[in-house]
């Protein structure tokens, strides 16, 4: 298709700088100690969201339906139907039955597009809500009244520079996307072949730990390291009262 390689790049590249940014945003607002008193619960919200953007590079990486889409999918969706309980049974609902196939893609696919963003939207603006309640966190060694004078309003002062920055993020991208190329697309999924399939830089950490254990102590890692960092993270305003 005609620019076709150019709009998959845009997504491919798009979606891998997303979830980058989402995480130095979460990084930042722990680093200001904006997760505290009042702000429990946004914090809370934001975690939230950072686990649909894994979501939703779960579900889009199996829509291309080629041998790396469709491989490393099946590792993620075994390794959740080994959970204890439901486990199996969400597997089968996200398959749509108990093997991959048409009825798996139309499921994925409306995961993608129509459940996800419906979440995330309804996020975003109780996310936008709570900040515009509380306000900004002030940086170290800035009081409250400092803050307070150096206040400017959002409309046009800091839009603007909100839509600069997210131009310059723009052509970042299109020029990355038209030196490296679109993204990869491998053959198209074979159910009969042995494919080695490696996952995106955002889940190779998890795939790294799976290689140190075997047996049943590879599922626990798989299930368990997730939970263990989510838990953490939606724990920390309740463990930090300083």
């Amino acid at each position: 298709m005609t620019w076709g390689w150019f709009l998959r790049g845009l997504h491919h590249h798009g979606a891998s700088a997303v979830l980058l940014v989402g995480g130095l945003h979460l990084l930042q607002t722990a680093l200001y100690g904006a997760y505290k008193r009042p702000r429990e619960l946004n914090w809370i919200v934001g975690v939230l969201l950072l686990g649909l953007l894994l979501a939703f590079a779960l579900t889009g990486y199996l829509l291309p339906w080629d041998q790396t889409g469709y491989w490393a999918t099946k590792v993620a969706t075994g390794i959740a139907g080994a959970a204890p309980g439901a486990g199996e049974t969400m597997q089968q609902l996200a398959q749509g039955g108990n093997e991959y196939g048409n009825l798996t893609l139309t499921r994925f696919y409306g995961l993608h597009v129509l459940v996800l963003p419906a979440l995330t939207v309804g996020l975003i603006v109780a996310h936008l809500a709570l900040f515009r309640r509380h306000g900004v966190t002030p940086r170290w060694g800035q009081s409250a009244a400092t803050l307070r004078a150096r206040t400017q309003p959002f409309w046009p002062d800091q839009l603007f520079r909100d839509v600069v920055a997210m131009a310059i993020a723009l052509v970042a991208l299109v020029t990355y996307v038209v030196v490296v190329g679109g993204a990869g697309l491998d053959a198209p999924a074979d159910p009969s072949s042995n494919f080695d399939a490696r996952p995106e830089w955002y889940f190779r950490p998890l795939f790294q730990l799976l290689k140190y254990f075997t047996g049943k102590a590879e599922i626990i890692v798989a299930l368990g390291a997730p939970v263990v960092v989510g838990g953490v993270l939606l724990a920390l305003p309740f463990l930090d009262r300083g």
